[in-house]
């Protein structure tokens, strides 16, 4: 509560970081119940000086329809900004509206950029996303060599899909040699 007062004060006087991490808390429902429309509020305050965390959030937020309608072209726009300024979590998240097609045309393309984008930068749902795209071929042929790879850096960082494809991929022999000792681990 007493983070939340101060954070507030800063907020007030127009300090972008104050208003991103203020949002948080709303968001989170730290230091009081959580409240998705201030949330979005201050997101959108700090969203417009450029403040890419603020950006990627709000983007989140109109994507999910949390605090307000569901806005898929207001999410990509703000995502976009975000992932412009390299926001891993941006990125991935835009690359995956571009998958899905959500707010504009499906786009395979971009979508294998953005998720390659926040993959370099460690983020692990875009090395398990850009893992199945080479295992299904999207928008290009399958590429298991690159599943394998990207699924086993998503996967030591405890992402439980990569781990399953992982296995499977282990099983069948995809990507390399089956080996049915490391599909079991």
């Amino acid at each position: 509560a007493e983070a939340r007062r101060w954070c507030g004060l800063a907020a007030a006087q127009g300090h972008a970081e104050a208003q991103c991490r203020l949002g948080t808390m709303h968001h989170d429902g730290e230091g009081a119940p959580e409240d998705f429309a201030e949330a979005r509020r201050l997101y959108g305050l700090a969203a417009a000086q450029g403040h890419a965390g603020a950006q990627a959030e709000l983007g989140a937020m109109h994507s999910r329809g949390m605090g307000g309608p569901k806005d898929y072209a207001e999410a990509r726009r703000l995502l976009g900004l975000a992932a412009r300024q390299g926001h891993a979590m941006a990125q991935c998240t835009l690359g995956d509206m571009h998958s899905r097609g959500l707010g504009g045309p499906q786009d395979f393309a971009m979508a294998r950029r953005l998720f390659g984008l926040a993959a370099v930068q460690g983020n692990v749902d875009a090395q398990a996303s850009l893992g199945n795209m080479h295992l299904h071929g999207d928008g290009e042929p399958p590429n298991y060599e690159e599943a394998r790879r990207l699924y086993w850096l998503a996967a030591a960082q405890g992402n439980v899909v990569a781990q399953c494809a992982l296995g499977t991929m282990h099983i069948h022999g995809l990507g390399g040699p089956q080996d049915f000792a490391e599909a079991r681990r």
